[in-house]
C-alpha cells in the first residue's frame, strides 16, 4: 500500500531538525566530542534530559519504583558468568536461566539491557547506586574484553565462528537464525547499546572505551563484505546495530563508525519506505522497529533526507495504520495487513518489546518535528501499553499486553524467565521522566501530565506538576525563576479532553489560543506563577475501522478493561514465563446506544463504571 504524494511530502517536509538520542542532549555536562563539520541537523525541540526531571508520585512513579527494586536485586555477576566463561575466566556466581541461560536463545542480552536501565535509572533517580552498578559491570566487561585479547566483549557461544562464515559468503539466513546462531546482531547489540548507556548518562569514559574495541571487532567481519552478502546477512533480525554504530560516530566523531551504520541498512523494509511505501504486512514487528530508530538516529549525524523519510513514514504507517487503541500493534509479534485489524484482536497481540521501541522514535520524532500527534501516542502507549505490562503489585512484567475479549498477560518469572521484554522493562520505566517536557530557549511544551520536578537549566527555570492523572482531571504548574523571564508555555490540549477544559494563570482564566493542538501563552514568568488546568475526560466508544461494532470503551485517553473478577494464581509452565490462567470468557454486550447510556459511574470510584 502507497501513501499519497502528498502525504508523504507532508511527512517528511518539517526534516529541520532532529534530537539527538535521549542521552545524547547532555553533551555539555559529559564534555562529549562534538561531531565533526557536516551534516548534523539541529534540534528543533530538547526533552528536558533524565537527570534533570523527577517523579514525585503517580502510576509512573510506582512503576519507577519497582523496576528500581528489581534491578538492584539482580546479581550482576551471575550475568556476567557467560561473559567470563566465554573469555576463559572463572565465573563468579551462577549464570541466569532462562533466555539468558547459557547456549540459549539470546545468551547475555540481560546484562545489557541491564547495564542500559541502571544507567538510564542513575540518571533518573540520581541514587548513587545505579552508578555503582554500571560502573562495576563496565569494569568487569572491560577484564573480559581484555583476556579475549581480540576486542570482543560478548556472552555468545560459536559467534566467531558463525561470522567468519558468514563474512565470506557462507550464509544461511532466517528470520531468526544465521548460521545456527539466534538473532547473534540482536543480542550483541544489548551489549553494545549498555556500553553507549553507561558513557552516556554516566560519563563512564571505559565504556566508551570497551565499546570502540568491540566495534572494531565486529568490523573485522563487516568490513570485508560486498552489499549483496551484508543485505542475505540481514534476513536475520540485528536489533539496532545501525543505531548502535551511528551513536558510536556521534561520541567519537570517527567517520568510520558512520560508514559502518550502512553495513546494517536492510534494502528490502527500509527502500519500500523511503518511496512512501508501507511493506510491513507479515513482517516481524520488532524486527522492523529498531531499524527505523536507527535510521532516525543517523538522520541526525549525517542529514539525510532519506533516512528522515524512511523514519516518518514508518511512524506513520504503524500508528495509524497497524496499531491497536492500547498503543501496541501486531498479532503473534507480527505486523498484518493496514487497517485490518478486526480479525486479529484475539490471542497474543502487542508485544511489549515494540512499544518500548516505538516510544524511542516518537520521542525523537517530536524533537524533530514538535507535533501534537507524536505526544499523543506518547500518552496513549504510556498510559495503556507500558504501564500495563508491569504488575502494580509485585513488579513482573509482561511479554504481551493483549487487547481482546477474555484474554490474559503473560507474567515473566523475573528471576528465571529472562525474556526480551523483561529486558526492554528494565528500560521502560526507567525512561518515564524523558519526554514529559521538551524546550527550544524560548519556548517549553509541556507533553503528559504527571507528578513531577523539572530543571529547564538553560533558561533558569525550577517547575514543579501536581496532579492526580490519570484518575484525576487537574494540574498545576508551579514555576521557580532565578529572574522574571519571558517565554512561551505551550499546553497540549489533548484531543480526549472535553469541553470543560480550561487553562487559568494565577487563578485567571486564559483564552484558549490553539495552536497545533497546544494552548500557547507568552509573558513575562516570574517565581511563583501558577497554572492550573481542568482535564475533563470524556467516555466514548474507540471502533475498528474495518469493524465498527468492534470497539474499546475510552476513559479520557485510557482503555477500561472489564472486571472478570480475582485473577487466578500464576501457574508454573516449567520455562519460568509465569502467566496468568485463563480467565472466564466475558458475556459480550452489543448495542447501539450511546456508551454514557449503559455504563454508569461508580460513587467514589474514578474511572470505574457499572
Amino acid at each position: 500500500m502507497k501513501i499519497t504524494r502528498a502525504r508523504f511530502l507532508e511527512l517528511v517536509a518539517g526534516g529541520a531538525a532532529w534530537l539527538v538520542s535521549s542521552g545524547f542532549a547532555q553533551d555539555k555536562l559529559l564534555g562529549r566530542r562534538s561531531l565533526g563539520e557536516g551534516g548534523a541537523v539541529p534540534d528543533r525541540a530538547r526533552p528536558l534530559p533524565l537527570n534533570a526531571v523527577r517523579l514525585t508520585g503517580g502510576p509512573l512513579k510506582h512503576a519507577q519504583d519497582l523496576d528500581a527494586a528489581y534491578l538492584l536485586a539482580l546479581d550482576p555477576d551471575r550475568m556476567l558468568a557467560f561473559y567470563r566463561k566465554r573469555a576463559s575466566l572463572p565465573q563468579k556466581g551462577e549464570g541466569y536461566a532462562g533466555w539468558d541461560a547459557d547456549g540459549r536463545q539470546l545468551t547475555g542480552h540481560i546484562a545489557g539491557h541491564h547495564l542500559s536501565a541502571v544507567s538510564l535509572m542513575w540518571a533518573a533517580t540520581g541514587d548513587v547506586r545505579f552508578k555503582q552498578r554500571a560502573d562495576y559491570i563496565v569494569s568487569e566487561l572491560k577484564v573480559v574484553q581484555d583476556a579475549n585479547r581480540d576486542g570482543f566483549a560478548g556472552a555468545l557461544p560459536g559467534v566467531k565462528e558463525a561470522f567468519a562464515d558468514v563474512s565470506k559468503g557462507k550464509i544461511r539466513a532466517a528470520n531468526f537464525d544465521l548460521n545456527g546462531l539466534w538473532s547473534p546482531w540482536y543480542t550483541l547489540h544489548k551489549t553494545f547499546a549498555g556500553l553507549r548507556d553507561a558513557y552516556r548518562h554516566t560519563g563512564n569514559q571505559t565504556a566508551l572505551d570497551v565499546e570502540v574495541k568491540f566495534a572494531q571487532w565486529a568490523a573485522t567481519y563487516l568490513d570485508p563484505m560486498d552489499d549483496a552478502t551484508v543485505q542475505r546477512m540481514l534476513a536475520t533480525e540485528f536489533g539496532g546495530m545501525n543505531e548502535m554504530m551511528a551513536d558510536l560516530y556521534a561520541d567519537t566523531s570517527d567517520k568510520r563508525w558512520l560508514d559502518l551504520s550502512y553495513k546494517f541498512e536492510h534494502k528490502a523494509v527500509l527502500d519500500p519506505l523511503k518511496q512512501g511505501d508501507d511493506p510491513l504486512s507479515s513482517l516481524h514487528g520488532n524486527t522492523q522497529v529498531p531499524k527505523l530508530v536507527g535510521s532516525a538516529a543517523r538522520y541526525a549525524y549525517a542529514g539525510d533526507k532519506a533516512d528522515l523519510a524512511a523514519a516518518t513514514v514508518f511512524w506513520d504507517r504503524v500508528v495509524n495504520h497497524h496499531t491497536f487503541a492500547t498503543g501496541g500493534h501486531g498479532k503473534d509479534e507480527y505486523f498484518r495487513e493496514p487497517d485490518k485489524l478486526g480479525n486479529i484482536t484475539e490471542g497474543r497481540t502487542a508485544e511489549t518489546c515494540n512499544v518500548y521501541n516505538m516510544l524511542k522514535l516518537t520521542r525523537k520524532l517530536f524533537a524533530l518535528q514538535p507535533d501534537v500527534r507524536y505526544a499523543e501516542f506518547h500518552e496513549r502507549a504510556l498510559f495503556n501499553h507500558i504501564l500495563g505490562s508491569i504488575d502494580a503489585q509485585d513488579g513482573a512484567t509482561c511479554y504481551m499486553v493483549p487487547v481482546g475479549s477474555g484474554v490474559r498477560r503473560e507474567y515473566a518469572d523475573m528471576q528465571r524467565s529472562f525474556t526480551c521484554c523483561v529486558g526492554t522493562g528494565m528500560e521502560s520505566h526507567a525512561l518515564h521522566g524523558l519526554g514529559l517536557y521538551y524546550e527550544d530557549g524560548n519556548r517549553l511544551w509541556v507533553n503528559v501530565y504527571a507528578p513531577s520536578t523539572a530543571q529547564w537549566e538553560a533558561a533558569g527555570v525550577k517547575l514543579s506538576m501536581e496532579t492526580s492523572f490519570p484518575e484525576g482531571e487537574t494540574a498545576a504548574l508551579t514555576l521557580d525563576l532565578r529572574a522574571p523571564k519571558s517565554f512561551t508555555l505551550a499546553l497540549r490540549r489533548p484531543s480526549w479532553a472535553g469541553k470543560d477544559f480550561a487553562v487559568r494563570v494565577n487563578d485567571k482564566r486564559v483564552a484558549q489560543r490553539l495552536q497545533s493542538g497546544y494552548v500557547e501563552i507568552t509573558r513575562t514568568w516570574n517565581a511563583g506563577d501558577e497554572i492550573s488546568l481542568v482535564l475533563p475526560k470524556t467516555l466514548r466508544l474507540d471502533t475498528l475501522s474495518d469493524n465498527p461494532k468492534k470497539a474499546v470503551v475510552m476513559w479520557g485517553p485510557l482503555v477500561l478493561a472489564g472486571d472478570l473478577g480475582a485473577a487466578p494464581r500464576r501457574r508454573d509452565d516449567g520455562d519460568g514465563d509465569g502467566v496468568r490462567a485463563a480467565a472466564p470468557e466475558p458475556v459480550a454486550l452489543v448495542t447501539s446506544r450511546p456508551v454514557n447510556e449503559w455504563l454508569r459511574p461508580v460513587a467514589g470510584k474514578a474511572g470505574t463504571y457499572r
